[in-house]
């Protein structure tokens, strides 16, 4: 079955139009994964609430920080704000 998701990443590195830009980054567009024979609800599959990812983005910096404090490369900070900053848009 892993073979819907590389198909998926293919066509997207091929730059078919399969991706939607989200907050998180690109998620693939309905119907861009074949799903041929499995029971799955796209809509609740492919949602995850603002809230989820806002709470996982703070547990991520606090373990970033626990492992490497002043070590964590600024551009990956910047990149954790950015990606806050994206979720917190209406």
């Amino acid at each position: 079955d892993n073979i819907r998701v590389l198909d998926w990443i293919i066509r997207r590195v091929n730059n078919e139009d399969v991706a939607d830009v989200s907050p998180v980054g690109l998620l693939p567009k309905k119907g861009s994964i074949n799903l041929d024979g499995l029971n799955v609800d796209w809509d609740k599959l492919i949602s995850i609430p603002k809230d989820y990812w806002a709470s996982d983005i703070d547990e991520t910096l606090k373990w970033l920080d626990e492992q490497l404090g002043d070590d964590l490369p600024q551009d990956i900070r910047k990149e954790i704000q950015k990606q806050k900053d994206r979720l917190s848009q209406p």
